[in-house]
C-alpha cells in the first residue's frame, strides 16, 4: 500500500530529476510536478511538491501511471483548497 508522505515534517530531500530521456511528465502545475519512468517490468512515477518527493508509486502500464497521478494530484488540490478556507476563516 502507497503511504502518503507530509513533505515538511518528512526527511527525505530528493530533488527534482534532471530531465532525460527516459523520464515523461504527467503534470506540471504549480506546485506540483509528476514524472513516470519506464523500467521495462514496470512504471514508476513521482510527484514532487516545490522540488521535494511527496509521492511515489508503480504502475503496470503508462496510461495507469497517468490515471494515479490523477488521482493523488485530485487529493492534494483538495487538500490545499481546504486549507486556504481555514486559513480565510
Amino acid at each position: 500500500m502507497l503511504e502518503l508522505l507530509n513533505a515538511e515534517s518528512n526527511s527525505q530531500t530528493h530533488d527534482i530529476p534532471t530531465m532525460n530521456s527516459e523520464l515523461t511528465k504527467l503534470y506540471d502545475s504549480q506546485p506540483y510536478t509528476a514524472y513516470t519512468e519506464d523500467l521495462e517490468f514496470m512504471w514508476r512515477w513521482t510527484i514532487y511538491q516545490d522540488n521535494k518527493l511527496v509521492q511515489e508509486g508503480c504502475s503496470l502500464t503508462l496510461e495507469a501511471s497517468r490515471r494515479s497521478v490523477e488521482h493523488v494530484m485530485t487529493f492534494f488540490n483538495m487538500k490545499r483548497q481546504n486549507t486556504q478556507l481555514e486559513q480565510e476563516l
